[in-house]
């Protein structure tokens, strides 16, 4: 849309058959948002949302419906992959090579690649003995069927307890002969009290004839959603908190979870040393409760504390050594969200690759999206951009789509060709990324998730305040970078998924 409305051509290639990403592949029964839907839109393109927290197929219709209201559509080549981006440094071109479900391969060329292929859609399934040979269903929550599965009475085990495994489990309680839930790490969780409400018809009123109201709206869910939780985030080195809390506004929170955990067990305090996080609030991101605790606490719903350890051909064994029968097994653990744009291979100046200078799991960007060594290609939803104490998603796509249409103006109006991030402004940064990041929740000892990589880095969450980054973020300066002139710069852009 913004290269559309500066007049830049560009195309999309998508491997699925359908845009949408992560909404158009979850369907598992109870998927959506934890993010208030006037949020999780974007600010140029309102919505008519039917729930305060939007399911998955509604979110999809949504961005389908933003595609047709801005011609994206005809932009888009559905079921080709990209296997390989490698800079032309003669030409100051990129070469994309993409392929077809059929195996046959292409190769595009454009002055500027935006890598947008998000983070959570590699499915991570455990390496376990004997997954091959279970005679029932087998899916992970991320390839559920578009036609579901038939649960009427079966005996199912759910792996996992994460944001996947909370919406599932209730969602499917009633329809169960047993469920057996395998969870190996306690989630702390929030009272949801919007869960599954509609919007009040005059509400809806307001927001579709009234911009000003609804630009408020947004701006109030801002505020409650976004930077209002930063200060639970630091640790107080003078805080005992004895590896529970990390400052007083921090086990504050705790103390209040504490106690809406134990209203939700009602007489089945039994379960609280299971539920019951050891490591502070906010350590892992914030889940919303959809009657997860009442769940569990029905005669019918077991917990148990450990992990697979085996799959028989109608059971799975778990690590304290007991069999669970099964007819269907749910695999709600998780992506292989640190490798970043992994398959995806990206060649830089020199021939360089992008997953050897980030030795595998170590990706950093500047400012989450530009990389020394690789001119013109920038990472939507990049190393360090998700926020893990509020925000939507959505609105960090805008804010780096802003900083590179900043950066294109001023390279078309100067007869810039090429800007490829400077090392020292992209080192400086992320320093300050760490630094900032050792005084957080997220390094604290005992808290552990998948936004840390193999290294002990933190390098999916960002460690600064939203309005921080909206500032960081307004205007390019071209002075961070080193510039390629050409006499008749480049207006074509590519997108990779």
């Amino acid at each position: 849309m913004a290269f559309a409305a500066a007049g830049i051509p560009y195309r999309i290639v998508e491997r699925r058959g359908d845009l949408g990403g992560v909404w158009f592949e979850n369907r598992y029964p109870g998927a959506a948002c934890d993010v208030p839907s006037h949020l999780y839109s974007f600010s140029h393109a309102p919505f008519s949302w039917s729930r305060y927290f939007a399911g998955s197929r509604e979110i999809h219709a949504y961005l389908r419906d933003v595609a047709d209201r801005w011609d994206v559509h005809r932009h888009i080549r559905f079921g080709v992959e990209v296997t390989e981006a490698r800079w032309d440094e003669a030409g100051g071109v990129w070469h994309a090579t993409i392929v077809d479900a059929n195996g046959v391969s292409e190769v595009l060329t454009a002055g500027m690649i935006l890598s947008g292929v998000g983070a959570f859609n590699k499915p991570r399934l455990p390496d376990i003995p004997g997954m091959d040979r279970f005679d029932g269903p087998s899916v992970h929550t991320a390839r559920y069927p578009d036609e579901g599965l038939d649960l009427s009475g079966k005996r199912v085990v759910l792996v996992g307890n994460g944001a996947s495994a909370m919406q599932v489990g209730p969602a499917i309680a009633d329809d169960v002969a047993s469920l057996t839930i395998v969870n190996r790490t306690p989630q702390w969780v929030a009272p949801f009290p919007k869960f599954k409400q509609t919007i009040p018809e005059a509400l809806q009123h307001l927001l579709a004839e009234f911009p000003l109201y609804r630009l408020w709206y947004r701006l109030r869910l801002s505020w409650a959603f976004n930077d209002k939780q930063y200060e639970a985030l630091r640790q107080d080195p003078a805080w005992d908190g004895q590896g529970r809390s990390i400052n007083a506004i921090n086990d504050t929170h705790r103390r209040g979870l504490t106690a809406y955990i134990e209203a939700e067990l009602g007489e089945r305090r039994d379960l609280l040393p299971s539920v019951l996080p050891a490591y502070p609030p906010f350590g892992k991101r914030m889940l919303l409760d959809n009657g997860w605790y009442r769940t569990l606490a029905r005669p019918h719903v077991r917990l148990v504390n450990g992990a697979v350890t085996e799959v028989l051909r109608d059971a799975v064994v778990t690590s304290d050594g007991v069999t669970h029968s099964a007819d269907v097994i749910i695999w709600a653990t998780g992506f292989d969200v640190v490798n970043m744009l992994a398959p995806m291979r990206v060649f830089g100046v020199g021939g360089r690759e992008l997953h050897e200078d980030w030795d595998g799991d170590d990706a950093r960007a500047y400012l989450g999206t530009t990389v020394p060594g690789y001119p013109n290609f920038f990472c939507l939803y990049g190393p360090n951009t998700q926020y893990g104490h509020g925000g939507s998603l959505i609105s960090v796509l805008e804010r780096q789509m802003h900083y590179v249409m900043s950066l294109l103006r001023q390279m078309f109006a100067g007869g810039i060709s090429s800007v490829d991030v400077r090392r020292d402004v992209h080192d400086a940064y992320n320093a300050k990324v760490d630094e900032t990041h050792a005084g957080l929740v997220w390094t604290y000892p005992g808290v552990e998730g998948y936004v840390r990589n193999s290294k002990g880095r933190i390098v999916v969450n960002n460690p600064f305040r939203i309005l921080d980054m909206w500032r960081m973020t307004e205007t390019a300066d071209l002075a961070d970078y080193h510039l390629g002139r050409a006499s008749a710069p480049s207006r074509s852009a590519g997108v990779g998924r």
